[in-house]
């Protein structure tokens, strides 16, 4: 985290340095050198003014991209389409279910009109679902007690459920495709509600 009391404190001749193109300071830096220097009165040019806004747009998408590296073609660019990110369906994968990330994912693909995206999303998550209880069931009812080590068997089921995901992502996604994270706290929601229900029905019935 950048201090702007602390850029503050330096010469013109030092905050010079952060603005020029080849400057290696993150862009909060170089945006608070060129606002101060601004204050100063000195007077830049239009285009000094663009290549200096260039250069912190260009840093920020940088270091948005190094935080973000798990989510490719995440951007802060306001223009673009929202969508889901990676890191939200693998979290939902993992937390509720791989058919629950599958949505999300399907979400995704409707959002940029694949249908078909969607359709083999939602088929691989129904279809692995079933096959991944059908398994455990087998293994607990043939060969072992996993009562105890439920949770850690279906969270390494998840896991390889995601990698299908990413599979099926991977090569029918557009893969220029630039856009921003949207919010996840209404699928939050209603899954902790889906789940809830069941719970409810499974325990009572």
């Amino acid at each position: 985290m950048v201090n702007r009391s602390v850029i503050k404190k330096l010469s013109d001749n030092e905050l010079e340095k952060y603005i020029k193109p080849g400057s290696r300071s993150v862009a909060d830096a170089v945006q608070y050198a060129y606002e101060i220097l601004k204050d100063r009165g000195r007077d830049f040019a239009p285009a000094e003014s663009e290549q200096i806004e260039a250069l912190i747009n260009q840093k920020r998408e940088a270091e948005f991209a190094e935080e973000n590296s798990w989510d490719e073609g995440a951007t802060t660019d306001e223009d673009a389409i929202k969508l889901y990110k990676n890191s939200a369906i693998l979290f939902f994968c993992l937390f509720f279910g791989v058919i629950f990330g599958a949505v999300l994912q399907a979400l995704n693909f409707l959002r940029i009109k694949d249908i078909k995206g969607a359709v083999v999303s939602l088929l691989f998550a129904i279809g692995y679902t079933l096959l991944q209880i059908y398994i455990i069931d087998y293994i607990g009812g043939n060969y072992m007690d996993i009562t105890d080590s439920s949770f850690y068997i279906r969270l390494f089921f998840s896991g390889i459920g995601v990698v299908g995901l990413s599979l099926i992502r991977g090569l029918m996604f557009p893969k220029d495709l630039k856009y921003r994270s949207r919010s996840t706290v209404v699928p939050v929601v209603v899954s902790f509600l889906i789940l809830a229900t069941i719970f409810i029905m499974y325990t009572t019935g």
